[in-house]
């Protein structure tokens, strides 16, 4: 078919079900609008064509190219794209469902407010990439080079990011929620304001990034590596990992409420006024670390080592103290016995 007669036939609103459109030359054309039905466009060339708004349903799109085509808001549903080339495309709204895109090229194409959902996206490229409020469902980037890509406000649901590489990506207050991210370098980077609440982070690398105000609660940090990060108002309630290490990270003000992390290493790290409220550390390292103001009430410290560290007015009040080493322990504040009963307190009839 040529373009003329496809495109004649989009903009009169016929439905282009179940043609052969193999290898067809539709670059520049005006495809928008179309409805495109189990239609077969396998290395179909559609280089700049303007398909806003087009609907490709259950369609073989298998090495298609899309470069620089405007594909505004279109919907891909069910589709064959392996190895379809997107570079430079226009995608901004644009949802793919259930697509299988494996080797799918997306480098400096346009992705903000694209969904995917379900889709398998393995060894695909996007590289430069702008994803601004992206958001990834339930899909497979497994080997995806995504290095010098744009991630804000970029949305990673239960995906599965095996060896993709982000070497250059700019992040702003990204979320990675039930996405397994174990050993995961995120080194280089700025993570401020991103949020990696119940992730799987074992052993992933933060080392020396700027991770202000991000959210690690009840995320799994086995063996994760925070030494000289700085992440001032960050968030790590319910958080669990051992031998984690936050040597030299600067944390102010940072909540640990409630986390378990028995081993962990804070020797020499800005814990000012951090809340440690019923926190588990036992055995931990906390030498030399700067602990003014804060706050360790109901938690557990046996075996710690708090020695140089500065304790002025630091809440020790119900904390298990069990053979810890503190040589500061004289300026902190001890359990209050008022208080103790008062939270012994129970109601009688």
């Amino acid at each position: 078919m040529k373009a003329e007669t496809l495109s004649l036939a989009v903009s009169m609103g016929e439905a282009i079900d179940g043609l052969d459109l193999r290898r067809g030359q539709f670059a520049k054309t005006f495809l928008g609008g179309g409805v495109f039905t189990q239609a077969r466009l396998e290395e179909a060339d559609l280089r700049e064509a303007d398909a806003r708004e087009s609907v490709f349903d259950r369609c073989t799109l298998q090495g298609t190219l899309f470069n620089g085509a405007n594909l505004r808001r279109a919907t891909f549903n069910q589709c064959e794209l392996a190895h379809a080339d997107f570079r430079h495309a226009h995608l901004h709204g644009a949802t793919f469902s259930e697509c299988k895109l494996t080797h799918a090229q997306f480098a400096q194409a346009w992705l903000g407010m694209a969904t995917f959902s379900r889709c398998q996206l393995d060894h695909a490229s996007l590289a430069g990439a702008q994803m601004e409020s992206a958001v990834f469902s339930e899909s497979s980037l497994i080997d995806v080079n995504a290095d010098d890509s744009e991630w804000k406000h970029t949305c990673m649901l239960q995906c599965d990011l095996a060896r993709l590489t982000w070497d250059g990506a700019r992040m702003t207050r990204a979320m990675f929620t039930k996405t397994a991210l174990q050993q995961k370098s995120f080194a280089g980077l700025v993570l401020d304001g991103c949020q990696f609440s119940f992730a799987d982070l074992t052993e992933a690398d933060f080392s020396g990034v700027s991770m202000r105000q991000c959210n690690f609660q009840g995320a799994t940090l086995d063996r994760a590596n925070f030494r000289q990060a700085v992440g001032p108002n960050a968030l790590f309630c319910g958080a669990a990992g051992e031998q984690v290490d936050f040597s030299q990270a600067r944390l102010r003000q940072a909540l640990f409420t409630g986390g378990k992390f028995p081993a962990a290493r804070f020797d020499g790290a800005d814990l000012y006024q951090c809340h440690f409220a019923e926190a588990q550390l036992a055995g931990a390292s906390l030498a030399g670390a700067e602990l003014t103001y804060a706050d360790f009430r109901h938690g557990d410290l046996r075996r710690a080592d708090l020695r140089q560290a500065t304790l002025f007015r630091t809440v020790l009040h119900g904390t298990r103290t069990d053979e810890a080493q503190m040589t500061d322990r004289a300026r902190a504040l001890e359990t209050d016995t008022d208080l103790a009963r008062a939270e012994r307190w129970t109601a009688t009839a």
